[in-house]
């Protein structure tokens, strides 16, 4: 840096750094193409979703949970620091804004060979204070204040993340809870028919290898009865990983799976962006990296800094403010000459900076798109699903209480028996599957269309929000 006096350089520079000065990195153009009015899925409800849809899911103990896991996740504890972190972030680049005054008091001694030492004592005020004429301390305050509201978004993120995570696994929960009764159960009634096979074995009205199959049955189903007592233990064991409990994998029992009825108002495509945090959160993040792209670009202008000092010396400190005060008053410009291309270098990156995240949202964005009309087309197919194998579950378990009725009375063979009951055992398990599925979905598709689970959506950030016009991105920060 080389270093001039206001007149001689300030009146010339003035006109041509103006007309220097570039607008902003982020381009309004013409909206994605291909974008549809409304989602693909025929079933849904063009309503906007309301706030709440945790409450919609009628699990009282599901928001007890939720509430300890939002008081106790080490996650959001993490990402409460980092919205600290970009609150001081903020103060510290809004302070250069305003002038700087600092306090300087010095004392000294000092001496030579066996003469008298001397003291000197000082006091001062020094005032500075570098005036905002490019903007460029301007860009550095917005630069934070859009990094503070996308911090604030990974929060809201990270909230709805972990309350979907939570439902998700408690309705996994659920479904091995259940899985788990209905192989005990199974296993009962298998007990009850070797029981039955045997006692015909020994009257000569069976074959032993009947027996046998029948033996083979509890086996197998004494076995799958430990390994799903042994899922129910890991399904708990990440329950609790979200809950911030230790993992002992142990849990009550629990009621079965509720059925979810009601539609889900989806609302339109158009207003995807202003719903989901982590949108906003890399709008944010796109609009604080052309605010640094604005600031690169005026750390090539001059900077007009104005300083005064008011200050005092005496050899004695009593003395010291007590005789006339001395004062000054100046001005400087300092403006880059040569520095090898490091701050044109440092534009530069920070422009491709700006392109690759401007890329980057536009692909969350169609993600976000994608992400729910996978969700809307998943619930559809689930819902006829279920309904097939609600009716196939009631057939195959009349089909299996009327096999072994049969084979009791010598009608059909004990194989007939062995396929009637894995059909039925099939269809159940399918059954409990699939409603876990659908709550699942369901839950999946409130976090895509970014809806808040709680009653009232918590303060959003004062920030620019995006729409869907602009999609390519607008905005002009610089000069």
């Amino acid at each position: 840096m080389i270093k001039f006096s206001l007149p001689l350089l300030y009146p010339g520079l003035l006109a041509l750094l103006l007309t220097g000065c570039s607008s902003s990195a982020l381009r309004t153009d013409a909206p994605p193409q291909g974008l549809p009015e409304q989602w693909q899925s025929t079933d849904t409800e063009s309503t906007e979703p309301a706030p709440g849809w945790l409450h919609a899911l009628n699990d009282p103990v599901l928001e007890a949970l939720v509430t300890e896991a939002l008081s106790a996740s080490y996650g959001l504890a993490e990402q409460r620091a980092l919205v600290r972190q970009a609150e001081q972030s903020l103060v510290v680049a809004a302070a250069p804004l305003y002038p700087e005054l600092q306090l300087e008091l010095d004392a000294a001694r000092s001496g030579q060979g066996s003469g008298n030492a001397a003291s000197q004592f000082d006091a001062g005020l020094n005032l500075g204070w570098e005036l905002d004429v490019w903007g460029k301390l301007s860009d550095s305050a917005r630069q934070a204040s859009l990094t503070l509201a996308a911090r604030q978004a990974d929060l809201a993120s990270a909230r709805l993340g972990l309350v979907s995570d939570l439902a998700a696994a408690w309705f996994e929960l659920q479904a091995v809870e259940q899985r788990q009764a209905l192989f005990s159960r199974r296993l009962s009634n298998l007990e009850q028919n070797l029981e039955i096979i045997e006692s015909g074995y020994r009257l000569g009205l069976g074959s032993a290898l009947d027996v046998y199959l029948a033996r083979n049955d509890v086996q197998s189903e004494q076995a799958r009865v430990e390994a799903q007592r042994q899922l129910r233990i890991e399904a708990v064991q990440a329950l609790q990983l979200l809950l911030g409990r230790y993992p002992d994998g142990r849990w009550q029992a629990l009621s079965g799976l509720p059925v979810l009825d009601a539609p889900l108002p989806a609302g339109v495509p158009g207003t995807l962006l202003r719903r989901r945090p982590d949108l906003t959160s890399a709008w944010m993040e796109l609009l604080a990296a052309d605010a640094a792209r604005a600031l690169a670009h005026k750390q090539r202008f001059p900077a007009l800094t104005i300083s005064a000092a008011l200050g005092d010396s005496a050899s004695r400190l009593p003395e010291l403010l007590s005789g006339s005060l001395a004062w000054s008053l100046a001005g400087g410009l300092t403006q880059p000459l040569f520095n090898a291309g490091r701050l044109k270098a440092g534009e530069a990156q920070a422009q491709a900076r700006v392109e690759q995240l401007e890329q980057q949202y536009l692909g969350q964005v169609f993600s976000a798109f994608a992400e729910v009309e996978a969700a809307l087309s998943r619930a559809s197919a689930l819902q006829q699903q279920y309904e097939q194998y609600l009716q196939a579950e009631r057939n195959a378990l009349l089909a299996e209480e009327l096999a072994f009725a049969q084979y009791r009375r010598g009608l059909v063979e004990y194989s007939t028996v062995l396929e009637a009951q894995r059909r039925s055992l099939d269809a159940q398990t399918t059954v409990i599957g699939l409603r876990a599925d659908l709550l699942t979905n369901r839950v999946a598709l409130y976090r895509a269309l970014g809806g808040d689970f709680a009653s009232t959506a918590p303060e959003s950030p004062a920030a620019v929000q995006p729409s869907l016009s602009s999609a390519n991105l607008s905005g002009d920060q610089d000069a």
